[in-house]
């Protein structure tokens, strides 16, 4: 086998890296951040009590449509303040 030296850098290659590092600086944003939402959304932590959280579960398996948990209590907070606005 063959031993060659390791090629020079041209200054090609120092340009590409100078645009490198410009991309990564300027950053950029993540694709469905919002989750096709209009709003952006705001983590909420939700203590529940086990036998309530049996009953949303039962709910949500009895849909025909599948329908996480989490759709099915957004459902049910939108209901509710749609309701106490009236």
């Amino acid at each position: 086998m063959a031993i060659s030296r390791k090629p020079k850098q041209s200054s090609n290659a120092a340009a590409k890296h100078v645009d490198v590092d410009a991309l990564i600086s300027k950053g950029g944003s993540v694709a469905g951040k919002n989750g096709g939402q209009e709003k952006d959304t705001v983590p909420v932590i939700l203590r529940v009590p086990e036998d309530i959280l049996r009953k949303v579960d039962a709910s949500v398996q009895a849909r025909r449509i599948k329908t996480p948990r989490h759709t099915w209590l957004l459902e049910a907070v939108l209901e509710k303040l749609e309701r106490e606005s009236n």
